[in-house]
């Protein structure tokens, strides 16, 4: 039987990083391993790793979760500040280690050899969809935050997608970023038109939606209409097209159609962010978000979805994550952690709230992509259609566990739809989906209640009393005067990948670094 390519760090570096010139059929063969990897718990370690890097408290939580403004860091503020870590860049551009594990499922199931085995845990077809949807997600993040990258398809023959093919080069060329979108709408488009709804895509280990085929094709589509969206400022057509064929094939219709990858109640098996909790606190919620929430900023009225996704800031971290204490309905008993702020040691943990215990738990489910977005993406295709939008705001209520009382009462609160207030409430509803907010932030420039560098915050009575200072300006740490517009290749790639990566650099407006912006940035 021929041989399999089994996934291990080092392929997966050798594939990202161009780092070997040995036999890849002698790395990757072990004697002592079945033939046939079990393709189900390869897709669940494999979705489980990517959620994981990609939710860190250092490649999220020192990174766009604090850019759009959700969280704050509590003890020092450069990243707030857009002083990035460069082994945050390595490791979201190391994301090609979770690829190779997605492409062993296509090849397993592609394989004459292996492929009748494997399709005893799901029908070859729908391995292979949900397989190529991921890897969409996958690049597509990746191609968001760094522009021109190394790329993978499974439909195309293009040459330049040169990536995790090893044995055919070392040295990938970096795929332009127009490219990438086109096939990604391709890929996901294929993707969604070949499952087959009769058979489940995996018989077990499936944390993202069960097995359920159906659940699946209106992901794929519901990506459709986000990718599709993000492009239409640079091609309408393209756009519009992918766009229409999604929406008739079916998207996300409620919240049951979310796309979640679900964690364990132990440690072992906890979320990213419980992990990153269990033995430090550095961040809480930030300023901006809490007082958007409170309706001190914005066109909205006070949001009871600030008392599910913050915790009063009398309650301590310990209580958090024990979930021992009583939620409060006083929007006076929230305060967010002033952002960016130099002299955060200073105050008290009791004068800001920490993130509550819905989000602070070990099972807490990192959400993909959900209905509230897709209600809120065909509002924006609809002219702003309020009844889209108004579908958004009670899905993203819903999903929080507002009261039927309380969100009757706040969307009959809402102010018309239009561009500005349907993407200020969209920016609500991505809580916790930081990577794809500072997507949606540098493509539209809302919200626009964002606090950017030279902007100047006057600060509650208590935490002025322990900061010694009434107000500060926003002071950021690199040259910039709005968020970053991408993130700099790891600097490893120059000895790695040199002359590909300075290939892509030469294309980009203000070379590699955060000034430069991405090819559908042109609001």
């Amino acid at each position: 039987m021929k041989k399999i390519l089994i996934v291990t760090m080092l392929f997966a570096v050798s594939s990202a990083f161009i780092s070997c010139s040995e036999d890849i059929e002698d790395i990757n063969s072990n004697p002592n391993a079945p033939e046939v990897v079990p393709t189900n718990t390869v897709f669940n370690a494999a979705t489980k790793q990517y959620v994981d890097r990609m939710r860190s408290a250092f490649n999220s939580g020192r990174l766009t979760l604090n850019w759009v403004e959700y969280w704050g860091q509590n003890a020092y503020a450069d990243e707030d500040r857009y002083l990035f870590r460069e082994t945050s860049a390595e490791s979201l551009y190391n994301a090609y280690l979770t690829a190779n594990e997605f492409k062993t499922i296509i090849d397993l199931n592609t394989d004459p050899d292996s492929a009748a085995d494997v399709a005893a845990v799901g029908a070859n077809e729908n391995q292979i969809a949900a397989s190529r949807i991921m890897l969409a997600y996958l690049f597509h993040k990746m191609t968001d935050t760094f522009g021109d990258i190394p790329y993978y398809s499974y439909g195309s023959d293009d040459p330049e997608f040169q990536a995790l093919n090893v044995a055919e080069t070392q040295t990938p060329v970096f795929a332009t970023q127009e490219k990438i979108y086109a096939d990604i709408l391709k890929e996901l488009r294929e993707s969604a038109d070949m499952i087959i709804l009769s058979e489940p895509v995996f018989t077990s280990g499936d944390n993202i939606f069960n097995g359920d085929a159906s659940k699946w094709k209106k992901f794929a589509n519901s990506l459709i209409l986000r990718v599709a969206t993000r492009l239409k400022g640079v091609n309408a057509s393209a756009a519009n097209s992918a766009i229409s064929a999604a929406i008739n094939d079916g998207v996300m219709t409620s919240n049951a159609d979310n796309a979640a990858q679900a964690y364990g109640e132990i440690d072992a098996e906890a979320s990213p962010w419980w992990g990153a909790f269990i033995t430090r606190t550095d961040f809480a919620v930030a300023h901006p978000f809490v007082n958007l929430l409170k309706g001190d900023v914005g066109n909205f009225s006070p949001d009871p979805r600030l008392f599910k996704m913050a915790a009063p800031k009398s309650v301590s971290i310990n209580d958090i994550k024990a979930d021992d204490y009583e939620e409060s309905t006083d929007f006076a008993d929230y305060e967010g952690i002033p952002y960016a702020f130099e002299l955060l040691n200073q105050l008290g943990n009791s004068s800001y709230s920490f993130p509550s215990s819905i989000v602070l738990r070990p099972d807490y489910s990192e959400v993909l992509m959900e209905y509230a977005e897709v209600a809120f993406l065909l509002s924006e295709n609809n002219n702003w259609s309020q009844a889209e939008y108004e579908n958004g705001v009670r899905a993203s209520m819903e999903k929080w566990g507002v009261s039927s009382s309380d969100i009757d009462a706040f969307v009959s609160s809402l102010p018309p739809a239009n561009q500005e207030n349907v993407l200020n409430q969209k920016y609500v509803a991505l809580y916790m989906q930081s990577h794809e907010a500072y997507a949606e932030y540098r493509r539209t420039g809302f919200p626009n209640t964002m606090f950017l560098p030279g902007d100047s915050y006057t600060l509650p009575a208590e935490q002025a009393d322990d900061a010694g200072v009434a107000s500060y300006t926003f002071q950021p740490a690199v040259n910039a005067t709005d968020l970053p517009f991408r993130v700099t290749y790891p600097v490893v790639i120059q000895n790695l990948n040199g002359a590909n990566r300075q290939a892509a650099v030469a294309g980009l407006n203000n070379g590699d670094t955060i000034l430069s912006k991405l090819f559908w940035d042109v609001n």
